[in-house]
């Protein structure tokens, strides 16, 4: 396990620091620094490799007892990329070659650089991954690799991209594999195509589904393949240490944006699948900001993708943000201290704070540094030594800790993203049903696995699982889902289940595979009024959002009508299982403002299926405790975070009850010793 501080994004900070910083690294109690490896800083003339920052960065931070992390930033080119390689350019959506420039937040290379489908790009960037870790594979005192930075390749393309030669070949390629060429493909899209050559990507959103979804479902497994690429080139030389890599925001949360498709960046399900471990970026009081709630869900996300490999909190806020030439709110030492812990209770092997010092380049500049300038620096670091200190004491018992499997699940379907952001340039639909049930589930404080629609090794853990905008689940999945529920599963679906195809052809009522093997069908789509815009189920009011889909079928029980007589929820009997279908989105009506009717239902959804926690946890009404338990080894851990003001919780396990004091802003540990609950 460690903490450890981003340090060197060259060429700042100046050397003049060094010394005084690591030095201080060490009196925190800090295990290890993060440096960037930049291919546009170490090979600025082509061919020539001049690491000597980081050989002197590596030397000072031996003799102070520091541990390092080498993040390559190979996304960030040389300044003679388009030089050397005058076929290189990026071609955006509209036809135009893409001109590359310094990041906002970056001074020594170009971005989006030249696009990887050229070979000769791809090579020279593996050649420079190849050098990183020839050259320090054999430094004793390197933790791992982090391979690629928020997984960035398109910044500063203004534009869709790519729509270069080499990427269309590659697409055309791809999508030949996909469906066994012209004749599969012609099949498929329900085209006459008589070249390949006449196949074109989606230009934009709002046009047809089908090329667009193809595309962007394309873009998501080349960042695959080049993730793999990465992995390769750097453990051909570094045998043994992790190599991980992580997101900007978790999977389940990249909708898109401006000139970015969903899901372009990669699908942390897939990517890890090519690695040692994952992580994610957390700036919790950055721009817009998010609470403990969501910066749990965004922890389980990414949890949920490395199950069985090492998870890091890879960039946690450290001061102040900056987003311009502006200023936010100064980051508390006790908030922090908490995500750190937070993180901890779940599963997270190293935490990396983005930053040391503030950093003084382009939009990010005078922000982030855990000693910057934003009046809280001195608090942090001394708070931040106590959790240093707790860590080392007992880092053997957390290393080995890891969560208790969870019981409840969440259903990730990419192509429902694919499919949003086809039709309106964004998935915000879809991110905001699956995060909306994460939020009440992490409200509720009962752990859960994302369930990505291609990894279900895990569907069989599960008691109950969340089927959010389920208007696409793919076929390999659906088996799957019907055997859940046949050997005793809870399944709860929204509307209009299997209402589309995977490449975003409607599927006529009768036509839905997976919702016939269910008994399910509705009535088609309706408006919401004052009739139908929020129902009682049992004795929870529930909100609608979107539509309504009236629900029919032969058999089951009612479970809610609006005031015209549609039912609106229903529940069916299937094998050992059951099916619980609502008419209409709830899980987005609640991520917009959450209410206490819907995390009511999720709460007596989960009990009813026999969900059960080691330990039976109560708080206080309005108390901002989270926890998380698990094992390390045979010892029971119990994680206990307060985000608020002191609160008392009642911990019951088996016969036994133990009422726990926590401080106002307190992380708490706990190991459960001949029946009694020890802090540690």
């Amino acid at each position: 396990m460690f903490i450890a501080a981003q340090y060197f994004r060259p060429p700042f900070p100046k050397q003049r620091y060094f010394e005084e910083d690591l030095k201080l690294m060490k009196k925190t109690g800090f295990t290890a620094l993060q440096l960037w490896v930049m291919w546009g800083w170490v090979e600025s003339d082509p061919g020539k490799y001049n690491f000597d920052d980081y050989d002197l960065l590596f030397d000072m931070a031996k003799k102070n007892g520091l541990k390092v992390i080498l993040s390559t930033i190979a996304e960030i080119h040389p300044f003679w990329i388009h030089r050397v390689v005058p076929d290189s350019n990026m071609v955006d959506h509209m036809g135009n070659k893409v001109i590359s420039s310094c990041r906002s937040e970056s001074n020594v290379g170009l971005t989006p650089g030249g696009c990887t489908d050229n070979p000769k790009v791809k090579e020279l960037m593996g050649s420079f991954l190849e050098a990183a870790a020839k050259r320090y594979a054999k430094a004793d005192n390197l933790i791992g690799w982090d391979c690629w930075n928020e997984f960035r390749w398109n910044v500063n393309a203004d534009g869709y991209v790519c729509y270069c030669p080499h990427t269309l070949k590659a697409f055309r390629e791809w999508l030949s594999g996909e469906h066994g060429g012209l004749k599969g493909i012609n099949e498929a899209w329900q085209r006459r195509y008589t070249s390949f050559q006449d196949i074109l990507p989606g230009k934009t959103f709002g046009r047809t589904y089908t090329e667009m979804m193809e595309f962007e479902r394309f873009l998501t497994k080349r960042a695959t393949e080049h993730i793999a690429f990465r992995y390769e080139r750097i453990r051909k030389y570094d045998k043994t240490r992790v190599i991980s890599a992580h997101g900007a925001s978790p999977a389940i949360s990249m909708g898109g944006n401006d000139f970015e498709h969903t899901l372009s960046r990669g699908n942390d399900f897939e990517l890890t699948d090519k690695l040692d471990g994952c992580g994610c970026s957390h700036f919790p009081f950055g721009g817009g900001g998010f609470d403990f709630n969501e910066f749990g869900f965004r922890v389980e996300a990414v949890r949920s993708a490395a199950r069985g490999k090492t998870m890091w909190v890879s960039e946690l806020q450290g001061g102040s943000a900056r987003w311009g030439i502006d200023v936010h709110k100064s980051v508390t030492p006790e908030a922090q201290n908490n995500w750190v812990w937070n993180g901890f209770s779940r599963g997270a092997k190293g935490i990396i704070f983005w930053c040391w010092r503030d950093e003084v380049f382009g939009v990010e500049s005078s922000g982030f540094g855990l000693t910057g300038n934003d009046g809280l620096e001195k608090e942090r670091l001394k708070a931040l030594s106590v959790s240093c200190n707790k860590m080392r004491e007992h880092e053997k018992l957390f290393d080995g800790y890891m969560q208790d499997d969870p019981q409840v699940g969440i259903f990730f379907e990419p192509d429902t993203y694919y499919m949003k952001w086809a039709e309106k340039g964004h998935a915000d639909d879809p991110v905001e049903s699956v995060e909306g049930y994460a939020r009440a589930l992490e409200k509720l404080n009962i752990s859960y696995d994302i369930v990505e629609s291609s990894h279900l090794k895990y569907l069989n853990n599960l008691k109950v699982l969340f089927m959010p905008w389920p208007l696409i689940v793919n076929k390999n999945a659906k088996t799957a889902l019907i055997d859940f529920v046949k050997k005793g599963g809870t399944l709860v679906v929204e509307s209009e289940m299997d209402a589309y195809t995977s490449l975003g052809f409607y599927n006529y009522p009768e036509d839905r595979t997976l919702a016939a093997a269910f008994g399910l069908s509705d009535e088609g789509r309706r408006q919401l009024n004052n009739k139908n815009s929020a129902f009682i189920l049992g004795t929870n009011k529930l909100k609608s959002a979107t539509w309504i889909t009236p629900l029919k079928f032969e058999d089951g029980e009612v479970l809610a009508k609006d005031a015209d007589g549609n039912v609106l929820a229903a529940e069916k009997k299937l094998g050992n299982g059951k099916i619980i279908a609502l008419a209409t989105f709830c899980g987005k009506a609640y991520s917009g403002s959450p209410y206490t009717g819907f995390e009511g239902f999720v709460k007596s959804t989960v009990e009813n299926s026999g969900v059960k926690s080691f330990f039976d946890i109560k708080r206080e009404k309005n108390s901002g405790v989270q926890w998380r338990t698990g094992l390390s080894g045979k010892e029971r851990l119990l994680f206990l975070i307060n985000n608020g003001k002191s609160a008392k919780v009642t911990v019951s396990w088996n016969t036994k009850k133990q009422i726990i004091p926590l401080k106002a802003w307190s992380w708490n540990v706990f190991n459960l010793k001949k029946g009694t609950l020890v802090k540690k």
